[in-house]
């Protein structure tokens, strides 16, 4: 495991002690906490020692000359921005990191710097497989481990929380939204394409996940996956993926120009229209019982306001102030319609029927499944670093224009 990525989990261990320390009430937290630390004793190694320190010391430095804030008062776009912009940043060393490892691997030049396995979660196909082969087979794939961790806890995430990640921990929809914002500065303007291209564009990112869910279930049988995952192709996957931003071709550039110019267009618009990751998270987000609720005795359009600031705020474009529980797959849980409410928690929140959700506890899950979960799963069962030699490595990068499946 690499620093960056053993950093970003351990500030999600942090948050997570953080949390507990400053409620300071509830056995289960306690008891969940006790586990997660006697995990870490167990699972340790000096990886994660060293990020350990670089995250605690700082924050302890920090907070003598400038004391933390209670995480109880934290708002909750204060919370989700430090969240996006920390992953984002960690995500942008890890690009880099990967971008060296892989052209000193292509000069001959043994790499300096270890390769980052968190970018196999770009690999949906190799994590579905993956996934596929550990559930129905027991068989572990030793190239792309980290994919097969990141499918499941994505998928964990969304029955549990809805898309709440592609809020809260997404980098990508960060980026969308810096460029939709750079677009408005230069072109002012609200662009939103008619009610029904929206409705044809959105099921762009259904149509993928189909075609994805069709290779992950149907396109490979359950005999061929152990043979799958040591053919070369599966084992340059990750390089393959980064040919195609690294060593634009002529096609590949159109098609990643014509990403940004919709993204910048038209707001969240990666989000809405193409991830297929969104439209997975979406339809796991059925199951969950955490929904954005409207109390119509507290809000103000019982007294006769005609308030709509919940439904203005949305970036999905959801008409939150005419539901009593928001259903639609495009919510992301932001509660960005909470944070726009004048009545605030007592007309809109997040949760169940019988409990709300504050969002720093929404933060927390978020860590402990997204953060904690993987970080258990490289120290206890020795799943996330990808087992590919390094001269094999080097070997499939000289062969990958002639890669194929």
């Amino acid at each position: 495991m690499s620093l960056i990525e053993a950093m970003t989990m351990v500030a999600g261990l942090v948050y997570l002690v953080l949390l507990g320390w400053q409620v300071r009430s509830g056995w289960q937290w306690h008891l969940a906490l006790g586990l997660l630390l006697v995990g870490w004793l167990v699972a340790a190694d000096f990886t994660l020692w060293l990020a350990l320190g670089l995250v605690v010391v700082p924050l302890a430095l920090w907070h003598k000359y400038r004391p933390l804030p209670a995480l109880s008062g934290a708002n909750s776009q204060s919370l989700r921005a430090w969240a996006r912009h920390l992953l984002l940043l960690c995500w942008g060393l890890v690009t880099v990191q990967y971008g060296l490892h892989i052209w000193q691997l292509g000069q001959g030049i043994p790499p300096w710097l270890v390769r980052p396995d968190v970018v196999d979660g770009f690999l949906p196909i190799a994590g579905g497989l993956g996934l596929r082969a550990w559930l129905s087979q027991g068989l572990v794939d030793p190239h792309h481990p980290a994919a097969t961790i990141t499918v499941l806890v994505l998928c964990l995430s969304a029955l549990l929380l809805g898309r709440a990640f592609c809020a809260w921990f997404c980098p990508i929809g960060l980026v969308g939204e810096w460029l939709h914002r750079l677009r408005s500065r230069l072109l002012p303007g609200e662009w939103m394409p008619p009610r029904w291209l929206d409705a044809v564009l959105r099921s762009q990112k259904f149509l993928v996940l189909g075609f994805l869910l069709f290779i992950v279930l149907i396109a490979v049988p359950g005999a061929a996956l152990p043979g799958y995952f040591t053919s070369p192709y599966h084992q340059a996957a990750d390089m393959k993926m980064g040919a195609f931003f690294f060593n634009l071709t002529l096609i590949s550039g159109l098609c990643l120009g014509w990403v940004l110019l919709l993204t910048a267009t038209f707001r969240q618009c990666f989000c809405r229209y193409l991830c297929p990751y969104g439209a997975w998270l979406a339809l796991l987000g059925l199951l969950t019982p955490l929904r954005i609720r409207r109390d119509p005795a507290h809000c103000l359009r019982s007294t006769g306001h005609d308030c709509d600031k919940c439904s203005r705020a949305c970036p999905s474009r959801i008409q939150v102030h005419q539901l009593i529980a928001v259903r639609s797959l495009e919510c992301t849980s932001c509660m960005s319609c909470v944070a726009a409410c004048p009545k605030r928690a007592d007309a809109l929140h997040l949760g169940s029927k019988a409990r709300r959700l504050e969002p720093r506890w929404l933060l927390g899950l978020l860590c402990l499944l997204l953060l904690i979960l993987p970080l258990l799963s490289y120290g206890l069962l020795g799943i996330w670093v990808s087992q590919t030699p390094l001269a094999d490595r080097a070997q499939l990068l000289q062969l990958l224009p002639q890669l194929a499946h």
